[in-house]
């Protein structure tokens, strides 16, 4: 065991640079002592591996049991460090190794996690100050030749000799490997047993497995199912991968160099990418998962997902872009599918709520159709009646002619008025010219009510569509009210209140067509029940529309029952009712929580009181939102000025 004097290190030869740096004698005597005391092997002068106390008792090597040398006296007297009889504790002992030039680590035993790394260590293994150490583990740094070897020959030496040296290989935090001679040391502080590593990278050491940067791209191009490119600055193609070169239909990626999208895609979809690429160029933001649809020149269609960056040179200089391209057309075709099956259950839901409503439907119909028949039937008998009286003005125009051609006044002149008079009288003339134009008038008023409940069965018939439109909601409100007509007429006056003014709103009509119908059947059906403790008045349901902060605003307000308490919170979920059975499904809340606040992404205010009635205020963006869940993306729902919460109840 060499002598160290004062904290130098007197002797430098070569063998331990690696571990001391340049300058041993000032760098490795000032941390040789704390090592020492620590119980930590380190290298001498003359290249040996030695573990300190310097003299042990001779133990067996099937004894696998850690040294324990702190009942044994660390330096050996006269030293510097003679007055510590205790190895440091682990803080302390990190501060020695922070300033080694090696690389230095500190593992927990016996699961050998990584519970300290000096700066060096961290930098080539890790890359991060902020790494959870707790989660690396010894085998994570070790490279695959030497994975082997830890199990089989480094820890149990180190287990049964307290040491380890020699040559191995490491991996750093890019996964390349790397050559170092290394010490692994087995050691107990303050009753917690730990392996210490100290490696020093051989000099100007590269990686020494076949994983170059060339191979890694060599092997993500072969083997990546996605498209990737490289393409200058003239959107020519540099470089492309395997995957890429098949779906241009080529055998070898080399051939697709210097070309363009243009040599390969149709125009529409070429002068797309071309544009993106120039931007890229200009600006240097990258694109992330833009869909494009593709189209080929022999007529085949594909969707991918593209994700296009800037290209760049030592110099920070945008030189090209690069990307990747996903085929997303099977992803896309079941997008697809799931809407048609959507829309045909939505039609399947609209026509449902016909269904419900098909007696009332059919009575609001036939009453103006009845009236209409028995005005008609009375015209055709007036019309009979009028012709005979006609046919005696007739007789009347005859007679005069005749007796103002004669020479002397006709007996007959007196007989033909008198026969008019008593002919008015008897077909009651005046009260036909009075009532034959009020008739017909009813007849038009009511073919106008058959016209009207048409014209809404075919609005709200209408096949399901998930997209955006601008609509008229006045129309889409007096739809609604005109199909649930029967539901209300007999319990409730409706009173409109809508504004003139309110500009187009984005909006699925047939969905705001439905919120709208389940509003107004749930206000008929709550104001029903109130009756029953008020029978001798009618209820009422408001309807009211207006523009508000960057938002449509309607309310359908009632005199109903109230919701009660108990399922306050919950009237939006799914087959949550205060019906009975046989009137309500539980559905109709849901739905409009689904079409306004999710597909719309607006918001739903509800205000209630027992015994008082019930306010549902329903707020939809003037500006159309992205959809996540159509073909249109979920943020969080809100209004289209502000977040707000999509749901409130107030009692």
């Amino acid at each position: 065991m060499s002598r160290y004097s004062g904290g130098k290190c007197p002797d430098t030869r070569p063998a331990l640079r690696p571990w001391s740096g340049p300058e041993p004698a000032s760098t490795c005597g000032e941390h040789v002592p704390g090592l020492r005391l620590a119980g930590v092997p380190f290298p001498t002068p003359r290249g040996k591996i030695r573990s300190p106390p310097p003299r042990q008792t001779r133990r067996s090597a099937f004894q696998s049991i850690v040294p324990d040398r702190s009942t044994q006296p660390p330096f050996p007297p006269g030293s510097a460090f003679e007055s510590l009889t205790a190895p440091p504790p682990p803080s302390v002992l990190a501060g020695m190794m922070e300033t080694l030039p090696c690389l230095a680590a500190v593992f927990a035993s016996p699961g050998l996690e990584l519970t300290y790394a000096n700066s060096s260590a961290r930098a080539r293994f890790l890359n991060s100050d902020v790494i959870d150490l707790e989660r690396v583990h010894l085998s994570d740094l070790i490279g695959l030749a030497t994975l082997q070897r830890l199990e089989s020959e480094i820890l149990p030496q180190a287990k049964v000799l307290g040491h380890w040296s020699g040559k191995c290989e490491f991996r750093d935090a890019w996964g390349s490997e790397f050559s170092a001679t290394a010490l692994f040391a087995k050691y107990r502080v303050e009753g917690k047993s730990y392996v210490s590593l100290l490696a020093h990278p051989a000099p100007n050491a590269e990686v020494t497995t076949s994983f170059t940067d060339r191979e890694l791209l060599r092997a993500l191009l072969n083997n990546l199912p996605d498209s990737i490119y490289f393409k200058d600055s003239s959107s020519r193609f540099l470089r492309i991968s395997r995957a890429q070169a098949a779906k241009l239909g080529l055998r070898d990626p080399n051939a697709a160099i210097g070309k363009t999208d243009f040599d390969f895609f149709a125009a529409p979809h070429a002068s797309a990418a071309f544009a993106d690429e120039h931007r890229i160029l200009q600006t240097g933001e990258p694109i992330i998962d833009k869909e494009e649809k593709e189209t080929w020149d022999d007529g085949r269609v594909a969707w991918v997902a593209t994700t296009k960056l800037p290209l760049r040179d030592q110099d920070d200089r945008i030189i090209g872009t690069f990307g990747i391209s996903r085929d997303i057309t099977a992803r896309k075709a079941a997008e697809e599918a799931r809407w048609k099956m959507e829309a045909q259950l939505q039609q399947a839901y609209k026509l449902e709520s016909l269904g419900r409503l098909a007696a009332g439907i059919a009575h609001e119909i036939n009453t103006p159709t009845q009236y209409v028949a028995d005005n008609t039937r009375f015209a055709i008998d007036a019309f009979a009646k009028l012709h005979e009286v006609i046919d005696a003005y007739r007789a009347l125009r005859q007679s005069l002619a005749a007796a103002t051609a004669a020479p002397a006044p006709d007996a007959r002149y007196a007989e033909s008025v008198t026969a008019v008079a008593a002919t008015e009288a008897r077909v009651e003339l005046d009260y036909l010219l009075g009532e034959i134009p009020h008739c017909l008038q009813q007849s038009l008023d009511g073919l106008a009510r058959v016209a009207q409940i048409v014209r809404s069965l075919k609005e709200f018939a209408h096949p399901y569509s998930p997209h955006l439109e601008p609509a008229n909601l006045n129309r889409t409100i007096d739809t609604a009210i005109a199909v649930s007509r029967h539901e209300w007429k007999y319990v409730a006056e409706v009173v409109t209140e809508l504004d003139p003014d309110l500009p187009p709103v984005p909006c699925v009509v047939d969905e705001i067509n439905q919120t709208m119908l389940n509003l107004l059947v749930n206000a008929a059906h709550a104001v029903e029940e109130m009756a029953k403790t008020r029978p001798q008045s009618k209820g009422r349901i408001t309807v009211r529309s207006r523009r508000e902060d960057g938002v449509a605003v309607i309310e359908v307000e009632d005199t109903g029952t109230g919701i009660p308490e108990s399922i306050r919170d919950h009237i939006f979920e799914p087959f949550v009712t205060t019906k009975p059975a046989g009137k309500g499904t539980g559905q109709g809340l849901a739905i409009v929580h689904t079409f306004i606040v999710k597909h719309h992404q607006g918001t739903i205010d509800v205000k209630t009181e027992l015994g008082v009635g019930t306010k549902f205020t329903l707020r939809i963006p003037l500006v159309a939102p992205p959809r996540a869940d159509a073909p249109l993306a979920n943020p969080a729902p809100g209004s289209a000025t502000a977040p707000v919460t999509p749901v409130t109840l107030h009692a």
